[in-house]
């Protein structure tokens, strides 16, 4: 029977280390969940799942398993500071074991120096650190590298898990796994079979990406339309335009779901207050301090909705969503303190963010 470590910390990332549990056990593998002392339960960040360990770091060896899973979240960190199971990771890896890392995973690959001259990638926040320690970091879904492979962050885990399946050999019952490189295909119900986001969960957060991208939407409206600023009126128009692609994107994504927006109800209470704002304060500094502050809570938004969908697809027009914003933020950014110096304050967003 195919054997495999997955390697637990408190405060691991949920889903990434839900999904290829569930994935394999469903396939028939002897899954064994390593932690640093057999008398903890390992809580996720998400608080969705609890774990207890099978066994620690310490009495196993590499050669007890086929593949090593380390999941991300908070749990790397600490991993990375427990001798034996950065040495479990080096014998694994001199062995030519399978090694299956996915977001802040990497982080113990980094501890145990077996990233030099790799192709890998991992989560947004340790590039700089693989690259570091002398990994090759690319920016896909999915890298794989000899017995190594990599993933970034929970939308990525259906691939990445459906292709630890396929390098161990394993299949699971009436199930067909689909090609590797098919961007185009509806991999969270793969996900969702194994404990990902759900259908409702997809949509749910579309409708609140929705809900905020037309409100703000409208608000850059009303703020060009108040501005007396000519430079700060183009900006807040192309903003305008930008967030009309988003929609259309989201709208497009949600469609696919066979389902219509459902925001229309919070998105008029919003308004309504926006309106009674800019009845008091429609004078350019106070525009660019909202406009600002409006800009950040969708950048913020969309990363934490990013984060938490386990549906590539949806990801990828949150993450270009957020990329977008990110960029018109620098430039109001730019605009703000060039028009105030030394004097700006804060931003002061119209609503409170809608995803923590």
């Amino acid at each position: 029977m195919t054997k495999v470590a997955i390697l637990i910390e408190d405060q691991f990332e949920d889903s990434e280390f839900n999904i290829p549990n569930t994935a394999l056990k469903q396939a028939g593998a002897n899954v064994v969940v390593l932690g640093s002392r057999m008398n903890d339960e390992y809580q996720g960040k998400g608080g969705k799942v609890s774990v207890k360990p099978d066994a620690t770091a310490t009495e196993v060896r590499s050669e007890d398993f086929d593949a090593i899973v380390i999941p991300g979240g908070a749990a790397p960190d600490k991993i990375r500071a427990n001798p034996n199971a950065v040495r479990l990771i080096m014998d694994a890896m001199a062995q030519g074991k399978l090694i299956a890392a996915v977001c802040h995973g990497p982080q113990i690959l980094i501890e145990a120096d077996q990233l030099r001259g790799k192709q890998a990638t991992g989560f947004r926040s340790i590039r700089k650190d693989m690259q570091n320690a002398g990994a090759t970091y690319i920016n896909e879904p999915l890298v794989v590298d000899g017995n190594l492979i990599t993933a970034r962050q929970p939308s990525d885990l259906p691939i990445f898990t459906a292709t630890l399946l396929s390098r161990l050999g394993l299949s699971i019952p009436n199930t067909v796994l689909p090609d590797m490189s098919d961007r185009t295909f509806e991999w969270w119900k793969m996900a969702a079979d194994w404990g990902g986001s759900s259908r409702s969960d997809i949509v749910n957060a579309l409708n609140t990406a929705i809900s905020g991208e037309h409100y703000t939407y409208k608000a850059y409206e009303q703020y060009a339309e108040r501005t007396t600023d000519p430079e700060l009126r183009l900006v807040l128009r192309e903003v305008c335009i930008t967030k009309q692609q988003h929609i259309q994107l989201l709208e497009s994504r949600l469609a696919a779901f066979n389902e219509q927006v459902s925001w229309q109800a919070m998105g008029s209470e919003a308004l309504a207050t926006l309106q009674s704002w800019l009845q008091a304060n429609d004078d350019d500094r106070a525009i660019l301090r909202r406009a600002l502050g409006d800009l950040q809570t969708g950048v913020v938004d969309s990363y934490h909705l990013s984060s938490q969908l386990t549906d590539p697809l949806t990801v990828e027009i949150l993450m270009q969503i957020e990329e977008n914003l990110s960029r018109h933020e620098e430039r109001v950014s730019e605009l703000y303190r060039a028009r105030l110096g030394s004097n700006v304050q804060p931003p002061m967003p119209t609503t409170m963010a809608i995803v923590g």
